[in-house]
C-alpha cells in the first residue's frame, strides 16, 4: 500500500502542475549533465551493423505509455508481411536478472518479466529474448533464431544497442508532464530528444497518421477456457457486482476504457508491476466478476478464481509507420 501511495503521489506531482517534486529541482543540472555525457559517450563509439535492422520502441518518460501493445501490433504486422521478426527486452523486475533467456510459454513473470510474457502469449511463434544487455540479446536473436528484424521493448536510452529506427511512444493527454527531468519530473531525457527520433507515436492522439488507441476485442476467463465479446459481457454482467483491478502504470486508462464500454465497476489499483491481492479483493468487495488486464493475468495462477476475466486489447498502427519499418530491409546494408 505504501508503494502504491508513493507512486500515485509522484504521478500527481509530475502531471498535475507544480507539486512537491519541485524540491528535487536542484538536482536537475547534475542529471542533465549525466544524461548528456552518457549519450555523447555512447554515440562517440562507432557501431557496426548487427546484421539486421533494429527498431527501438521507447519513450521519454518514466512509467507506462503503452509500448507493449504497440510492439505486439508491429510484430504481428511484420510477420504478416513475411518478415521473421524477434523481440528483445530487459525483462523488468525478473529474478535473477543477470541471465539471458529465450522466453517460453512455460516461464513465469518472475523469471522473464511481465511484459515479455504478455508478448509471448500474444505472439507464441515470435522469438523473444530477455537480458540485461540488449545488444547481446539482439545478437542471439539474429544468430540463433535467424531474425531478419529485431524490435526492442524500450531502450531509447540504451545507447549500447545500435539502432536503425527509433519510435517514441507518448501519451497525447499527459505529454511530458511538468517538463522536468527525473526525479523532479517524469523525463528520462530532455524534451528536445523527441526531435531526433524517426517517428513520434501518440496514444489517444487526434492525428490518425501518427496515433493509436486501445480497442477491447474480447474477454477471456483466466484459464482461457471461455471467451466473451464485449457485447456479450455487458449483457451477462449488466446487473452484477463488477470490480476492475489492475497494476498498470496508468490505471485510469484501463478504468476509462471499461467505463466507455458501459461497465459500472468498483475500481481497484495497486502499484505498477505489483501483484493483485485477489483474496483481499474477494473478501472486501464480494464481486461477481473481477476484470483485469493481460499484464495482471501473467502474474496469477490460471486456476486462481473462476470469476476473474481478462480484458484483451488490440491496437491498429498508422500505415505510415508500418511502411517505414517494413522498408528498412530494402535499405543498405540489408
Amino acid at each position: 500500500m505504501l508503494r502504491n501511495w508513493i507512486e500515485r503521489a509522484v504521478n500527481r506531482s509530475w502531471y498535475g502542475g507544480v507539486g512537491w517534486t519541485f524540491l528535487f529541482l536542484p538536482l536537475i543540472p547534475a542529471v542533465h549533465l549525466f544524461v548528456w555525457a552518457r549519450r555523447r559517450y555512447r554515440q562517440s563509439v562507432p557501431f557496426a551493423s548487427l546484421g539486421a535492422p533494429v527498431v527501438i520502441v521507447g519513450g521519454l518518460t518514466a512509467g507506462g505509455t503503452g509500448k507493449t501493445p504497440v510492439i505486439i501490433a508491429l510484430a504481428r504486422e511484420l510477420g504478416n508481411r513475411g518478415i521473421n521478426v524477434g523481440i528483445v527486452s530487459r525483462g523488468y523486475g525478473r529474478r535473477p536478472n543477470d541471465s539471458m533467456l529465450a522466453v517460453e510459454l512455460t516461464h513465469t513473470s518472475e523469471t522473464v518479466g511481465d511484459e515479455p510474457l504478455v508478448m509471448k502469449r500474444a505472439l507464441p511463434l515470435v522469438p523473444i529474448v530477455v537480458g540485461q544487455s540488449r545488444r547481446d540479446a539482439t545478437n542471439t536473436l539474429i544468430r540463433e533464431f535467424s531474425c531478419q528484424m529485431v524490435l526492442s521493448d524500450d531502450g531509447l536510452q540504451h545507447y549500447q544497442l545500435p539502432r536503425d529506427f527509433e519510435i517514441a511512444v507518448i501519451d497525447a493527454q499527459r505529454r511530458f508532464g511538468n517538463g522536468w527531468l527525473l526525479p523532479a519530473g517524469p523525463l528520462r531525457e530532455p524534451v528536445c530528444r523527441i526531435e531526433t527520433v524517426d517517428f513520434v507515436l501518440e496514444r489517444n492522439g487526434n492525428d490518425p497518421t501518427c496515433s493509436f488507441a486501445y480497442a477491447p476485442v474480447r474477454l477471456s476467463s483466466l484459464n482461457k477456457q471461455h471467451m466473451l465479446s464485449t457485447q456479450e459481457a455487458m449483457q451477462l454482467w449488466g446487473d452484477s457486482r463488477v470490480v476492475a483491478a489492475t497494476g498498470l502504470g496508468q490505471p485510469d486508462q484501463f478504468f476509462t476504457m471499461l467505463r466507455n464500454l458501459g461497465f459500472d465497476a468498483t475500481e481497484v489499483f495497486v502499484a505498477d508491476h505489483a501483484r493483485l491481492m485477489l483474496d483481499e479483493i474477494q473478501t472486501r468487495y464480494q464481486p461477481d466478476v473481477i476484470l483485469i488486464t493481460e499484464k495482471d493475468a501473467v502474474k496469477l495462477n490460471r486456476m486462481a478464481c473462476d470469476n476473474i476475466w481478462v480484458v484483451e486489447i488490440e491496437t491498429k498502427l498508422p500505415q505510415a509507420l508500418l511502411t517505414a519499418v517494413a522498408t528498412l530491409l530494402d535499405k543498405p546494408p540489408y
